[in-house]
């Protein structure tokens, strides 16, 4: 006689879930995964709104997925604007708060930057994607600092050296660097500042962006300190050799044809360093697409520090 058992199902009360989702791991995802699956782009903020995808600035999903090597203390990203650095950034900040907590940092070039940010691309950013609105604490957030359930993101000028000079942090994001004001007499400048800060963890990760003024800057030093040094190249739909996009190879009808330069603008090509073949904006999206990092120098095999370097030319 055989017996047959019945599996009841009973309701789990919504304090016993909540616990539960709350103390199950993290995902185990890259920060470009994570950006593909709960990044929204808001359209106060962004001329693409919508989801993100990777597929439109395919050169950020390794200087994003870098901040996952646990080998890696510091990414520089020396760029040109318009190739979406900051939303980079914030891609990392977005990934911390949800898969790997910890106290964080983000420094803008002056306190009066902070607001318009957390206006118009942090808050927009956290509300607009359900993993981070789910740990938002609103009440407790201002232009200090964002506060999540279980971590801090504080938010500081690089001309106030009080506010980066404090508690210790784990993650640091120090945005336009080229814009931060030089050392004082009184103070260390900012940068040193605030990286000292970082010093207690083992695991620390600091990223630096900038669009370069000169090579006396801040991110072309940091550029130049670090371990190695990559640049982008793309494969000529011609030859199929790989090439770095230069503005040398910028071609342009000559003034004597009696064209305005606006005209000669609209005129201009791109001519292959490797065939002499010319490439027009038509060819670029693919281009961009089948692109990879290549190291251009490299000091040492045990790499902590990355310099990823990119012209306008790449911008979508």
């Amino acid at each position: 006689m055989s017996s047959v058992y019945k599996i009841r199902k009973f309701r789990v009360p919504g304090y016993i879930k909540s616990a539960i989702e709350f103390l199950a791991p993290p995902e185990n995802l890259t920060v470009s995964e994570w950006a593909a699956r709960y990044r929204i782009l808001n359209a106060k903020s962004s001329a693409m709104p919508g989801p993100w995808r990777n597929e439109v600035t395919p050169y950020l999903v390794d200087i994003m997925n870098e901040f996952n090597n646990y080998q890696t203390e510091k990414i520089v990203f020396c760029k040109a604007t318009q190739v979406a650095g900051t939303e980079g950034m914030q891609n990392m900040l977005g990934f911390t708060a949800m898969q790997d907590p910890g106290p964080a940092m983000v420094v803008y070039p002056t306190d009066q930057l902070i607001e318009r940010t957390v206006q118009t691309r942090l808050r927009p950013m956290i509300e607009d994607s359900p993993g981070l609105s789910k740990i938002y604490d609103k009440r407790r957030s201002g232009n200090d600092g964002i506060q999540f359930v279980n971590s801090f993101i504080a938010l500081a000028g690089s001309n106030s050296p009080s506010g980066l000079a404090s508690t210790p942090i784990r993650y640091l994001f120090l945005d336009e660097v080229d814009k931060y004001p030089s050392a004082s007499k009184k103070e260390a400048d900012p940068i040193s500042l605030a990286i000292e800060r970082t010093k207690t963890f083992w695991n620390r990760k600091i990223y630096m962006t900038s669009t370069p003024t000169l090579r006396t800057g801040q991110i072309w030093k940091a550029k130049e300190a670090c371990d190695v040094e990559r640049h982008f190249f793309v494969p000529c739909p011609q030859c199929g050799e790989m090439i770095e996009l230069k503005f040398t190879q910028i071609k342009w009808p000559d003034k004597e044809e009696g064209l305005s330069d606006q005209d000669r603008a609209e005129q201009a090509y791109y001519v292959c360093q490797k065939c002499g073949c010319i490439l027009d904006d038509n060819d670029k999206s693919e281009m961009i697409a089948k692109g990879e990092w290549r190291d251009v120098r490299k000091d040492t095999e045990l790499i902590k520090s990355v310099a990823f370097w990119i012209s306008s030319l790449y911008s979508p």
